[in-house]
């Protein structure tokens, strides 16, 4: 997944996917956005798993929770819950 945000933290889009091709990677939306990459990787027990955040991404992934309920830490860069 890819995550955009604003200078406040706010999201302001997505892509979704566990796996982003060249192309993805290049995408922004507007200007003075930042973003957050998350690609799935495979695990010494052949099983995928998050980069980064793995309990946030994994809960967006099965569809427990949605981006909008998160706030981007300026400072950190991480997903917070709101």
């Amino acid at each position: 997944m890819i995550i955009f945000y604003d200078k406040t933290g706010n999201i302001v889009g997505t892509i979704d996917g566990r796996i982003h091709d060249e192309a993805q990677l290049k995408m922004w939306i507007g200007e003075g956005t930042e973003r957050i990459v998350c690609q799935w990787e495979q695990n010494e027990s052949g099983e995928y798993e998050p980069s980064t955040q793995k309990e946030v991404f994994t809960q967006l992934d099965s569809g427990e929770r949605k981006p909008q309920d998160f706030k981007v830490n300026i400072e950190t860069k991480e997903l917070e819950l709101l």
